[in-house]
């Protein structure tokens, strides 16, 4: 199960490095067109757009693994450490519920996107609306995950 966890993870790591990449290169050939070429490309503002989407989409879900998102822990300081790990799980469990509601509804609007096609390049919607259930279905993984490893660690089993 490891295993299938760390490639999972490596397929999300190499996703957001390839999108984030393409996100660089539509934007310097945007800037290079715009300074040296008589004309530039119409579509790069899309692409780009659609790349930094699904950067996010890729690294959200690493981000909760990582405990990377800011937060405000003035208030959660001030409590004795086993109130902090079980607000924690807490709070990882609700946002593994609110996502889980995102990620419902995003599969039921992916339907929608079938009907249509970007402005400028053309591609069905319904890959990139598929973002979104990339975004909460991994979010909602990577909480559950964090919770169960912190329920572990509160009842004193370890790892």
């Amino acid at each position: 199960m490891r295993k299938l966890w760390s490639l999972f993870g490596r397929v999300l790591e190499l996703g957001s490095i390839l999108s984030f990449l393409g996100l660089v290169g539509v934007v310097l050939l945007q800037v290079y067109a715009r300074l040296f070429l008589p004309k530039s490309p119409h579509w790069t503002e899309e692409a780009s757009r659609f790349l930094f989407i699904y950067t996010v989409s890729f690294a959200s879900g690493l981000a909760i693994r990582e405990k990377a998102f800011v937060n405000v822990d003035v208030f959660t300081n001030m409590l004795p450490k086993p109130a902090q790990r079980w607000l924690q799980i807490l709070l990882d469990l609700l946002v593994a519920g609110f996502m889980a509601v995102v990620f419902y509804y995003s599969l039921k609007n992916l339907g929608i996107g079938r009907m249509q096609t970007s402005a400028s390049l053309r591609v069905p919607m319904h890959y990139i609306f598929a973002s979104m259930s990339v975004l909460s279905g991994t979010v909602v993984l990577f909480s559950l995950a964090s919770v169960v490893r912190d329920v572990r660690l509160a009842a004193g089993g370890g790892n």
